[in-house]
């Protein structure tokens, strides 16, 4: 695995972008995971799974442009705000538009 990982962590986020998120509710103190795709979809609501505070801006990451790739990316990984490829920018299959995501 990329990094020397053994096993892939849903929450780590280094080598592609985490599947999953947590956050911890600023109202009640529970722990929310949200899934990649519910963060992706644009007007969804992140809620908190016990007290219903939207969680929205605790979750969703803010885009930046891509160290590895080049591209704007709107649900970025480690990669992204590591070094630069010595060998130039490379393709990365799990980029996310900022359209497809509303900041």
């Amino acid at each position: 695995m990329p990094g020397g990982c053994w096993v892939c962590n849903p929450f780590c986020g280094k080598c592609q972008p985490a599947p999953k998120k947590s956050v911890i509710c600023s109202q009640c103190g529970t722990c929310t995971i949200f899934d990649r795709q519910d963060i992706v979809t644009p007007n969804n609501k992140l809620l908190c799974k016990s007290c219903a505070t939207d969680l929205s801006a605790q979750v969703i990451p803010q885009t930046i442009t891509c160290n590895f790739s080049g591209l704007r990316c709107a649900y970025p990984c480690g990669k992204g705000t590591g070094a630069m490829p010595s060998h130039g920018y490379q393709k990365c299959m799990r980029n996310t538009a900022p359209q497809n995501v509303e900041q």
